[in-house]
């Protein structure tokens, strides 16, 4: 994702969920009674969920948020968008990172979230050993939300297989959620949460159906994540954006020649809802 105007203005789907998620887990997030709660959001992108959706959340005596990305660039733009916000600090941040937490962050927070970007570390057994890292040694939990299957990753498992678009396409698998071709997701999950440190946890595997308002806008959303767009020609964007509508159409069982591009668009999916508690580790 290197444009988060783009991202920032198509992202329906993940604000959708985003509000629902944390407004049904907000009362059961470990707040301190006294407030003073310190937050890290990993993979904040354009910094619209985090805003919207978890700042209002926070104690109003909240003592530190920090809103954290793997791009310079979503970065920049959430602090240009949001750095008006008080006590809220903008960090560029790989949570896959296999260095680590560093150290002046490390045991810093009462929660950790992220919407939607825990597809893209190369380690998820690595991102859960330092989500735990990230909470402090007296205990704390997260709130973790992660796709696991989408029609959009098996139709950019097919273009890379087109000779047209393979050059472009050589590392598709590292844009794939890892858990997309797992017998069990929830299984692997419950697995790298207990070797990274979690006694107490809850793994959801949610089946959904989102509604885009049209093809349209579903094109327009699947542009604003797209990975690949910017390695391909700018005379060949429109023809794989249209390959790319075409695959995601005939994996639906769906003829795009059929498709009214004005109708409602309803695309099935799968998510991870995992919310998982710290013990007190301070003997």
């Amino acid at each position: 994702m290197n444009h988060p105007e783009w991202y920032h203005r198509a992202n329906d789907v993940q604000r959708y969920d985003a509000e629902c998620i944390m407004a049904e887990y907000a009362p059961k997030l470990q707040w301190l009674p006294q407030g003073g709660d310190s937050l890290i959001d990993l993979g904040s992108g354009s910094g619209d969920v985090f805003f919207d959706f978890i700042y209002p959340q926070m104690p109003e005596n909240f003592q530190r948020m920090v809103c954290s990305d793997i791009s310079a660039k979503m970065v920049n733009f959430a602090r240009n968008q949001y750095g008006h916000f008080k006590g809220v600090e903008f960090k560029v941040f790989d949570m896959g990172s296999e260095r680590g937490v560093p150290l002046n962050m490390k045991g810093q927070f009462d929660h950790v979230t992220s919407f939607y970007a825990m597809m893209y570390p190369r380690s998820l057994r690595q991102t859960f050993r330092n989500i735990y890292d990230f909470l402090k040694p007296q205990g704390g939990d997260c709130l973790l939300v992660t796709v696991t299957y989408h029609p959009t990753f098996e139709a950019y498992r097919r273009l890379s297989q087109i000779e047209k678009w393979s050059q472009y396409m050589i590392d598709v698998e590292s844009f794939m959620p890892q858990q997309m071709f797992s017998p069990d997701p929830k299984r692997d999950f419950i697995d790298f949460l207990q070797e990274a440190g979690f006694t107490d946890y809850q793994v959801d595997i949610r089946n959904k159906i989102f509604p885009y308002k049209s093809l349209n806008v579903f094109r327009n959303n699947m542009v604003a994540v797209n990975p690949f767009i910017d390695r391909i020609p700018t005379d060949l964007q429109s023809d794989f954006i249209n390959d790319f509508l075409s695959c995601v159409c005939e994996i639906l069982g769906l003829n795009i020649e059929e498709v009214d591009f004005n109708d409602t668009f309803p695309i099935p999916y799968a998510l991870a809802v995992i919310y998982a508690k710290k013990s007190n580790n301070i003997c």
